[in-house]
């Protein structure tokens, strides 16, 4: 459970609302609860979900928080109305008519909307609320509208966030605060439109490819006489330890190549890989997932 601590007065304290509170959205607001390092304290976070045996689950699950969580089924326009900022997590195909409540654009008016709907442009969000983009000429009375996309280790505190650099530009505190909510969950990245889909595809996507390549390989290791559960806990700590190599610096490629002694296991393995045409069925899984996501809005 996550602690406030009263003596960090410079650390921005916004209610949040998380609008669509399914899977993601549930990480984003655990994240949120658990920081052990708070870039942010909420005052108050809200939860709206669509049923209410959801919201009998998430208030189960967050009752006795030192951050106050209200969960509603429904009540959109009430929790945006409420709250300082405001994360759109439904499922993008329901966003045109969240977007599109009575009484949502002034709910919302002046505040941060910060969407993490796979790939749904913010043209597209600001149209749905006010029928057409925001620019530099009619944004005084509209939202700051931000694109972010983590992954589900923002539960953790080790998400990968990427934010789309916004046009027109935010306000130094709005963008202060979008940068502290997602350094809470994890690291962040600022990407140009251009990038946002490749990189909700980066962010986003890639550990459940990730996963089933790890799968695989712990198959493999079961196979030779392996314990699964042990097969697990290595292979949880190979993907920490590879990832820790990666942030020093390392590029992929040479990690590889140090790895690979000759002769040696290693890279006997590599070469059984690349037969099977691994990173060529990876760029594959990526460029199609980044064109899926392109479809997505």
């Amino acid at each position: 459970m996550a602690q406030v601590n009263p003596s960090s007065q410079d650390l921005p304290r916004p209610s949040i609302a998380i609008i669509g509170c399914g899977s993601l959205g549930t990480a984003i607001l655990q994240g949120l609860l658990d920081a052990k390092e708070p870039k942010v304290q909420p005052t108050k976070i809200r939860a709206t979900v669509t049923s209410e045996s959801s919201a009998n689950t998430l208030r189960k699950a967050f009752e006795n928080n030192a951050i106050e969580v209200e969960v509603s089924q429904g009540q959109n326009v009430a929790a945006a109305k409420e709250s300082d900022a405001i994360i759109l997590a439904c499922p993008p195909n329901v966003m045109s008519e969240v977007l599109s409540e009575a009484g949502i654009r002034e709910a919302l008016q002046h505040k941060l909307l910060i969407s993490v709907l796979a790939g749904v442009d913010r043209a597209s969000l600001e149209t749905a609320i006010y029928g057409d983009k925001t620019t530099s000429q009619n944004a005084a009375d509209r939202c700051w509208v931000v694109r972010a996309m983590p992954n589900l280790a923002a539960s953790m505190g080790a998400s990968t966030t990427a934010i789309e650099v916004s046009d027109p530009m935010l306000l130094a505190d709005k963008a202060k605060l979008v940068d502290s909510i997602w350094e809470q969950l994890g690291g962040i990245v600022h990407v140009p439109a251009s990038l946002m889909n490749a990189s909700t595809v980066l962010c986003g996507s890639t550990p459940a490819f990730i996963a089933l390549f790890m799968d695989g390989l712990i198959d493999g290791a079961v196979a030779a006489g392996v314990p699964r559960a042990k097969a697990d806990a290595m292979a949880a700590q190979v993907l920490a330890s590879t990832a820790a190599l990666l942030k020093q610096g390392q590029r992929p490629s040479t990690l590889r190549e140090s790895v690979c002694a000759m002769p040696g296991c290693t890279i006997q393995g590599n070469i059984s890989l690349e037969e099977g045409g691994v990173r060529g069925a990876s760029a594959k899984a990526m460029k199609l997932a980044i064109d899926a996501a392109s479809q997505l809005g």
